[in-house]
């Protein structure tokens, strides 16, 4: 009886030290702040300017809107000099630049599970190489067709949001009802030409006898996910 026991609370010591171990190594893997799952090396400096901070979290990091868009979350891992505070603004200087490091998993206050990018403010950064990085991410995601392919939509497009490269990402509109516009879940990509400028919520009218036809597509990250849209232009 008594080696039995022995060797019973030897097999529980032996779970309890496998599982204490992996919690150990998920901490240092994520800086022990739960849900944050870091790269083994950092990632690209993302084209983001400024951020609003609305929850200061875990070990003084924060949650912030992105460039005034409420789609645009990331999560903000400060340096020694940096600490936040609810409803700070942060505007980059021209040497600075928000890297991706990570990704972060939380749930909202209505139980909805969102994972967005980590981030840390890089300071110093050269401006040849954050316009490089600009420059590849302006192209990024966009494969273009040889030739234009199938009409999408005959109907009119209200502007979403405007990205860096001055393209914009825009939604088909099912039908306006006293002034109230409803959209439809298509979701496309209009590519920016030397007369245009995108601003959110504008509509971009289809001409007449023309339709928006699919050029190529445009793949892109969201809330940890990948989408791939339908570059348009109206032919």
């Amino acid at each position: 009886m008594k080696k039995w026991l022995i060797y019973l609370l030897g097999i529980l010591t032996g779970i309890i030290l496998t599982f204490a171990f992996a919690f150990c190594v998920n901490l240092n893997n994520n800086s022990g702040i739960i849900g944050l799952e870091l790269f083994e090396t950092p990632g690209d400096y993302m084209e983001y300017s400024q951020f609003d901070v609305f929850q200061v979290v875990a070990s003084g990091c924060a949650l912030a809107n992105a460039d005034d868009s409420f789609a645009a979350t990331v999560f903000i891992i400060p340096n020694e000099k940096q600490q936040f505070y609810d409803g700070q603004k942060i505007v980059l200087k021209n040497d600075h630049a928000a890297q991706r490091v990570g990704t972060y998993k939380y749930d909202t206050n209505i139980g909805i599970e969102k994972t967005v990018p980590a981030v840390r403010i890089i300071e110093g950064i050269e401006v040849s190489k954050l316009n490089k990085t600009v420059a590849a991410k302006n192209n990024s995601g966009k494969t273009l067709f040889d030739k234009p392919g199938d009409c999408v939509s005959r109907k009119n497009f209200e502007i979403q949001e405007v990205l860096e490269s001055g393209d914009a990402i825009a939604l088909e509109i099912r039908e306006t009802i006293s002034g109230h516009i409803f959209t439809s879940d298509l979701e496309v990509l209009i590519l920016a030409q030397e007369d245009s400028n995108f601003y959110n919520n504008q509509i971009v009218k289809a001409p007449q006898g023309k339709c928006a036809r699919q050029i190529g597509n445009y793949k892109y990250q969201q809330y940890g996910n990948t989408k791939v849209i339908p570059i348009i232009a109206f032919k």
